[in-house]
């Protein structure tokens, strides 16, 4: 089934099987993340809307949950971008609450935390997961390159606040490693000593694993990632989970991997594997990937990844 708003179910690092929902029109952001898998960001703002009716989205979900043989471990709200900007939050996490048991994610940045009222909305939601790669200014601005006017220590209250409040669900914390730039010890002891007050429920550190936005960003070795975790007082690297990606009888699989694709670039040996695992002669499929114009094929970190690179049609 193709959607507007409902993707996946796709493999999440930290929330399993997920089954997304987008909120807002792609690469809509207030930040453009130096490692950030979808690129740079394309409609920078702060502003939050009201970029797509509720009931729409819920109308999907419903449809979409009815067609699933296994259901997801998480309805995750995020898209390809910022869903806090998105005023319509707390109505779609209660309306996500009424269709279904499934625990609901939220997946930020956590630039709007400062906002009382985005505050208020996620303190709906089973998990909120946001991202902290950086305890200095400086390191903010060159990793997250936010919006003019989004300050770290804004930010950083934010999360110290939400932290605090009455909530319904657990916070989760994640911090992405760059190689030479947010993994020296003494960045990662400030960033400890900072999320020490926090006090997520978990703490996870990352790296790049698929092509990021700008071609300098690097992966941290995995023995630099065990350090970090160390570091950090007992985060987990994530990891990567492959199996929840699949493709079904009678779909096109061309169609298929383009739309993981434009979430979830993929490496090609990925893309192998599952098409052998569905039954399907993976070579035909291969080739027309690498003719169709929708397909990038990009080198990273020893690996060929496919990307998909459509411009934003949507609204706004």
């Amino acid at each position: 089934m193709s959607y507007r708003y409902i993707y996946g179910p796709i493999p999440s690092r930290r929330l399993g099987r997920s089954l997304g929902i987008s909120p807002i029109p792609d690469k809509t952001c207030n930040f453009s993340c130096i490692y950030c898998m979808l690129g740079r960001t394309d409609h920078l703002t702060n502003r939050r809307r009201q970029f797509f009716a509720v009931k729409d989205m819920l109308a999907e979900l419903d449809d979409a949950l009815q067609h699933l043989s296994l259901p997801p471990d998480h309805i995750s709200i995020v898209g390809n971008g910022e869903p806090t900007l998105s005023l319509g939050l707390d109505e779609l996490i209660q309306g996500v609450r009424q269709l279904t048991s499934i625990p609901v994610a939220v997946i930020t940045n956590g630039a709007l935390l400062s906002d009382a009222s985005v505050r208020d909305a996620l303190a709906l939601a089973d998990v909120v997961l946001t991202s902290f790669n950086a305890p200095t200014e400086e390191l903010f601005r060159r990793v997250n390159r936010p919006l003019s006017g989004i300050t770290l220590e804004r930010a950083k209250q934010g999360l110290m606040d939400f932290a605090r409040m009455q909530r319904r669900g657990q916070l989760w914390v994640a911090m992405m490693l760059v190689k030479g730039i947010n993994d020296t010890p003494e960045v990662l002891e400030q960033t400890r000593l900072i999320l020490q007050e926090v006090c997520p429920d978990r703490l996870f550190v990352d790296t790049p694993i698929r092509p990021p936005a700008e071609r300098f960003v690097q992966p941290v070795a995995p023995e630099a990632l065990a350090q970090a975790e160390e570091a950090l007082g007992g985060a987990a690297s994530s990891g990567f989970d492959f199996g929840a990606f699949s493709v079904r009888a009678g779909e096109d699989p061309v169609e298929t991997l383009a739309e993981i694709c434009k979430r979830h670039p993929m490496r090609e040996d990925q893309a192998l594997l599952l098409l052998e695992r569905a039954g399907i002669d993976p070579l035909p499929v291969l080739d027309a990937l690498r003719s169709d114009p929708r397909f990038i094929i990009e080198e990273y970190a020893g690996h060929r990844f496919f990307l998909v690179r459509e411009p934003d049609g949507s609204s706004s």
